[in-house]
């Protein structure tokens, strides 16, 4: 076969998306433990998809500065990259792959899964929110989406249910693990944003299902009873 044959075979190929390129990187040699979850750095994921994609950018969105003063919220004419909210604070990282953006948002949280109000709040904590968020949206794109995936539970199957399976969980209902945000927390952390009025965490309730909504009404019930 020709040089000329093969190059032509070579250009008949199909060309992977972007998606399809990235979730074939096997991103489990570059996982880390942290407090018992998994990570993957933002060095590590952004270095893996410039190896792919050189002209690949990044941005973080920047919004027009508010801050909270005797119960109002006031202009500083300022644009920052972060947003601030009575619930928290918000950043989105968007990055653009071979003509193709991607966007995700994320809380700033502090190393317990809550979300830091206006009056805790640092650069050092937007910045490493910053990079989270940058590495969900990488996991959009295609990048280690599994890492997140992974946190979902699905129903057991029947054959692995016990004869309790009338009981969500054997383990503690605060401790039932989720993930919220693009983040590992758990049940507890989750009805506390709750029971805040945080909409984000509202929305994610009301779609909860199977295991995951029985979970967190028997908290709930059980909070209600206790008067907490």
């Amino acid at each position: 076969m020709t040089e000329e044959v093969k190059e032509k075979k070579e250009e008949q190929k199909p060309k992977l998306s972007v998606y399809a390129t990235l979730q074939k990187i096997d991103v489990k040699p570059y996982i880390k433990k942290k407090m018992g979850l998994d990570y993957l750095s933002w060095a590590t994921a952004w270095g893996l998809v410039k190896s792919h994609y050189p002209d690949a950018k990044k941005e973080f969105t920047e919004y027009p500065e508010y801050i909270p003063s005797k119960g109002e919220w006031i202009s500083t004419g300022r644009q920052v990259p972060y947003r601030l909210t009575p619930f928290g604070c918000e950043v989105e990282a968007t990055v653009t792959i071979n003509g193709e953006k991607t966007s995700q948002n994320l809380y700033v949280m502090d190393n317990r899964g809550n979300s830091v109000k206006a009056q805790a709040l640092d650069m050092k904590l937007i910045n490493k929110a910053q990079q989270r968020c940058l590495v969900k949206a990488l996991a959009t794109a295609g990048l280690g989406l599994e890492i997140y995936a992974g946190e979902d539970l699905p129903e057991e199957p029947a054959k692995k249910q016990t004869k309790s399976k009338d009981k969500p969980v054997k383990q503690k209902l605060e401790d039932y693990p989720i993930t919220f945000n693009g983040q590992p927390t758990t049940m507890g952390i989750l009805m506390k944003h709750f029971k805040e009025g945080n909409s984000a965490a509202v929305n994610y309730v009301n779609s909860l299902g199977g295991e995951a909504q029985k979970v967190f009404e028997e908290l709930l019930n059980s909070k209600a009873g206790s008067g907490n």
